[in-house]
């Protein structure tokens, strides 16, 4: 098998809880063949990537037993590895306060009668204003590790945990989903406070209703929400009945923003002037925010409700909402900002990672290829803000980059460890002519692969 560098190998054994002896040995080789392999990541491809001494006589006697079993018959759970996962984030990165959490589903595409979980769901790439169109495939809802490094202006999201939607009315819905593994997180650790970003899809009662107060969230909500004002006005003692617990019901967000005026003039509603800094750049909006409550989603819990404007008409008109307080007008819109890193992370694991490549049909192997390339995701970028990125490979990688490219993107961060792995393989099978040999073998090997 390739050999697994020291910087890479600290990583590995971190993981080791989560799996037996011999299925750790397998989880190893399969992540190597998994960051070498230059073509379609499907299982046969990924396996014939690893150099052919790798093999022996296991490997020889049982063909791809030991990998396929990995994910059909092996006693890991990707519950278990999601956990491990939050800790390897939350130990590698400096979170001081409140962790920032972040969800969203995306749809992975299959084909085939005879896979497991199978459906039709909205396309969001094809997808249009005016036209939703609908693909076959997996629909996963992912959790992850919002990861903020201010010294570099850089924000990733951390892949941890990922629940398959099937479809149908008695299934879960993407929301009940992600209230599932939230529910995981505050069980393993009862002293953390974590704070949720989502979008529309997820601001509803399935996930915010009875919410535990260790979450703060922040998302998109309607347009047209049925929103109450949160003082109860004075009633007189000698009225029967129950008392309210909510007082008049007040505009929804669109109504607040028509007759929102401008900023310096006087109203009810007014715009300010905010500059916040989203997606890398900094810009002025207006902003208009109110407390309210929201009884079909949120209960009586209040909420702050933000509306954002781009006094330049280049953005359409956004309507946010927190159940942080606290939370200053840019605060909320620059932290609702970086929801976006999740949709960079999904756009990586489908073009880089290749998540989509293996063909799996039983229930078992579906419900865990998914999580465990992902935990190959965030094992990639851990590695290389620990260590990748000081080591000579990356130096030579950032000499010869352009303009253009990104030495934070997971292609980057692949290719860096790529050639340290390759590096590794030249050192140790360096020695004299047969091992030369032996190893330029291996070398036309994984080119005769990649072609």
């Amino acid at each position: 098998m390739w050999p697994i560098p020291p910087s890479l190998q600290v990583l590995l054994e971190e993981f080791h809880s989560v799996f037996t002896n011999p299925t750790y040995v397998t989880h190893c080789t399969l992540v190597l063949c998994w960051i070498m392999c230059l073509g379609p990541r499907n299982l046969m491809r990924v396996f014939l990537s690893s150099p052919r001494t790798g093999l022996h006589d296991y490997a020889q006697r049982h063909g791809l037993d030991s990998q396929y079993n990995f994910f059909e018959r092996s006693a890991w759970t990707p519950s278990g590895l999601g956990i491990r996962l939050a800790v390897f984030v939350l130990t590698h990165f400096p979170f001081k306060g409140v962790v920032e959490l972040v969800v969203d589903d995306t749809l992975f595409h299959k084909r085939g009668l005879h896979v497991w979980g199978i459906g039709w769901f909205r396309d969001a790439v094809a997808s249009t204003k005016k036209r939703v169109a609908t693909a076959s495939g997996h629909n996963w809802v992912v959790l992850g590790i919002v990861v903020q490094l201010p010294a570099l202006g850089i924000v990733l999201a951390q892949p941890i945990m990922a629940r398959l939607h099937l479809s149908g009315k008695v299934n879960p819905s993407c929301a009940q989903l992600a209230r599932q593994m939230l529910q995981e997180l505050l069980d393993y650790f009862p002293d953390r406070r974590f704070s949720l970003l989502g979008d529309g899809g997820y601001t509803n009662k399935e996930l915010l209703g009875n919410l535990d107060d260790r979450i703060e969230y922040t998302g998109r909500m309607r347009a047209d929400a049925e929103l109450y004002d949160p003082v109860v006005p004075a009633q007189p003692k000698n009225k029967r009945g129950p008392k309210p617990q909510k007082g008049p019901r007040l505009p929804n967000p669109r109504t607040v923003a028509k007759q929102a005026v401008p900023p310096g003039q006087e109203g009810k509603y007014q715009w300010q002037e905010a500059t916040v800094k989203m997606y890398g750049v900094e810009k002025v909006l207006w902003v208009c925010g109110y407390e309210a409550v929201w009884p079909r989603v949120t209960g009586l819990r209040r909420i702050r409700v933000v509306i954002v404007r781009d006094p330049e008409g280049k953005m359409q008109d956004s309507y946010l909402m927190t159940t942080d307080l606290t939370a200053s007008l840019e605060e909320v819109v620059t932290r609702y900002s970086r929801r976006w890193s999740i949709e960079i992370l999904f756009r990586a694991c489908k073009q880089v990672m290749d998540i989509e490549a293996p063909q799996h049909y039983c229930q078992e192997s579906v419900e865990k290829v998914v999580p465990w390339v992902l935990g190959i995701q965030t094992l990639v970028s851990v590695w290389y803000v620990a260590a990748g990125r000081e080591l000579p490979e990356a130096e030579e990688i950032r000499a010869h980059m352009g303009p253009w490219d990104s030495e934070w993107s997971l292609a980057n961060m692949v290719r860096v460890l790529r050639r340290a792995i390759l590096n590794a393989a030249i050192e140790a099978n360096s020695g004299g002519q047969a091992e030369t040999r032996e190893f330029l073998g291996r070398l036309m090997n994984w080119v005769h692969l990649a072609t």
